[in-house]
């Protein structure tokens, strides 16, 4: 080539190659002091756009993280605030069955009921003031609360935690069938007792031999009460109507065929005779006899067979035939369905009068209406009208003409021994007549003459059919007096009721509503943990997705510093050689000169 000075082209191609490799050089330096591969967008304009949405994503899984441990704190809260209303009913179910037992009085079940009143109103509290970050967590509010626990929109965990106030729990239904006064072979059946499907039992005889009745039927229910919930009880109490009355029982007097015979007996049984006669053979008979503060004679089977009188009783109104009442608890508060064979020996068939209700924890303290009670147990008899006639003061006048002549007699010392059967078969249809007029009865009575006139002095109206002898109230009645004749309605004997332990029967209810309130919260609790363990699985997943994303990123946007290094040291190298090149290049033109010498 020729020597030329204008225009320096070696120079001008080492300045080129030198401000490439001095770019390579400061985009090296740059990646090397960053950490970062990409520092611009010209680095590398799609691996720019991948890395930031990889780095999007991966921040809003590290949000979703800590929403996820927020969800944990909050539901952490609540479960241990539950933890602590559980130990506080298992120690209200404790002391509920610390009242259960006789040998309580009222001043110790009063006592007892208390300490339940007020460990209520620390877990009502408990339930009130539960928070997390001012929101209410046990109160009820808490319902279908979601969590965003992903990187887009909607993905989110839903938790319900619902309210654990005494009102709120515990809530156990209570169903009492009618008296049962009739015997019979019954098949039960449960329907829909999970929900879907129907429980058939085992059939069992209602009568007053061993092994039969309604405590055999309980006994049959409560062998499967862990599949269908509901448990029974049977309560088979015969009480006279009033007061013993001294009197005598025929040579025929038996109980449950067993007989027993003649017995002579005082006013409210004073010597203990009556008693003492029927006891020994309660083994045999399984009826047990007391007599109650009111003077009435109470017959109790053990075992829940039925109570069957035969024979002459004189001074005591008793039902002839009694198997007692069944008693059914179920502890999610739902109604529960019967059906099958033989109901009406159950007291639950059609057209009979059962009481049922649900109560909550919070009502087994204060007051009870006596158709709960009536549906948790409490009474004993169903509903039966009863006239009591006075006859010393009633019969010599209004009523002395036709009773003479059914009877065939006008003094009324001789009545003395008139019988059930004389006086039902020769005077109910006269009596009943009369009577409709003044009682607003119906013709469907029948009359009874109880003992002897002169000591006694009452004869007694009862419904047809209704199984009960003379004057048998059994307990509460309503009482109206009117020209002589006092009418009796029992009302199914409940009245109104002191909830809580305060009364065997009230403690055994308050021991059912506490096993469902635990197996209420319980359940609460259940799907707390199930939300607790999904959110933990969660966060785990998205944890090692959040990784994973971010080593996407990295791949892309980091820097591979062995590389670059690499990189740098080649570019550097280029740096100082292209300088070097670039004045060798300057220097050839001084060639020129030595021409012009």
């Amino acid at each position: 080539m020729g020597f030329r000075i204008n225009t320096n082209v070696a120079a001008l191609n080492a300045k080129a190659n030198s401000d490439l490799n001095a770019k390579a050089l400061d985009n090296s330096l740059a990646r090397l002091s960053s950490g970062l591969r990409i520092n611009s967008a010209a680095d590398d304009a799609s691996g720019m756009a991948i890395a930031d949405s990889l780095r999007t994503q991966a921040n809003t899984l590290g949000q979703a993280i800590s929403n996820g441990n927020d969800a944990l704190g909050m539901l952490q809260t609540a479960d241990k605030a539950m933890d602590e209303q559980l130990k506080i009913l298992d120690t209200i179910k404790t002391k509920a069955t610390q009242a259960a037992q006789d040998g309580q009085s009222l001043k110790t079940r009063t006592m007892l009921q208390a300490d339940i009143n007020r460990l209520m109103e620390e877990l009502d509290n408990i339930a009130n003031t539960t928070s997390f970050n001012g929101k209410q967590l046990l109160s009820g509010s808490f319902i279908n609360q979601e969590f965003q626990i992903g990187a887009s929109s909607n993905q989110s965990v839903k938790a319900s935690i619902g309210a654990t106030q005494s009102s709120k729990i515990g809530l156990s239904r209570f169903e009492t069938g009618d008296a049962v006064k009739s015997s019979g072979l019954v098949g039960l059946t449960i329907k829909n007792y999970n929900g879907i499907d129907d429980f058939r039992f085992r059939d069992v005889k209602i009568s007053y031999s061993v092994g039969t009745g309604l405590g055999a039927l309980a006994e049959e229910i409560n062998k499967f009460a862990d599949k269908t919930g509901v448990r029974a009880t049977a309560d088979v109490r015969t009480i006279s109507g009033g007061t013993i009355v001294a009197g005598h029982t025929g040579d025929d007097f038996a109980i449950n065929d067993v007989k027993i015979g003649k017995v002579d007996f005082k006013d409210g049984d004073e010597n203990g005779s009556l008693v003492a006669a029927i006891n020994a053979v309660k083994d045999t008979t399984g009826v047990e006899a007391s007599v109650d503060q009111g003077g009435r004679l109470v017959l109790t089977s053990r075992e829940g067979r039925g109570i069957k009188i035969e024979g002459e009783v004189i001074g005591v109104a008793l039902a002839r035939e009694n198997y007692g009442r069944l008693s059914l608890v179920k502890n999610d508060g739902r109604d529960i369905l019967l059906s099958g064979t033989g109901l009406s020996s159950t007291g639950f068939g059609t057209g009979q009068f059962i009481s049922q209700g649900s109560v909550s924890l919070r009502e087994s303290k204060g007051q009870i209406g006596k158709d709960m009670a009536d549906a948790m147990g409490f009474g004993t008899a169903r509903k039966e009208n009863i006239v009591t006639i006075a006859l010393e003061d009633y019969i010599s006048t209004m009523l002395g003409t036709e009773l003479s002549t059914a009877l065939g007699t006008t003094a009324v010392g001789v009545w003395s021994a008139i019988t059930w059967t004389a006086v039902k078969g020769g005077y109910s249809g006269q009596l009943s007549k009369m009577l409709q007029d003044v009682m607003g009865f119906s013709s469907a009575t029948v009359f009874q003459v109880t003992g002897a006139i002169a000591s006694l002095g009452a004869a007694y109206l009862i419904s047809a059919g209704s199984g009960f002898s003379a004057g048998s109230g059994m307990s509460q009645f309503a009482k109206m007096r009117e020209g002589g004749i006092s009418v009796f309605n029992n009302g199914f004997n409940v009245k109104d009721e002191t909830s809580g332990v305060t009364t065997l029967k009230g403690a055994m209810a308050v021991m059912d509503i506490a096993e469902t309130a635990i197996a209420n919260l319980d359940q609460i609790r259940a799907d707390i943990g199930s939300v607790q363990n999904q959110i933990t699985a969660t966060i785990n997943n998205i944890t090692v997705t959040q990784v994973n994303v971010k080593a996407a990123e990295s791949q892309i946007r980091d820097v591979d510093f062995a590389s670059e290094s690499a990189n740098y040291s080649k570019a550097n190298i280029l740096a100082q050689s292209g300088a070097y090149a670039m004045a060798q290049a300057n220097a050839s033109q001084q060639n020129v000169l030595r021409l012009l010498q």
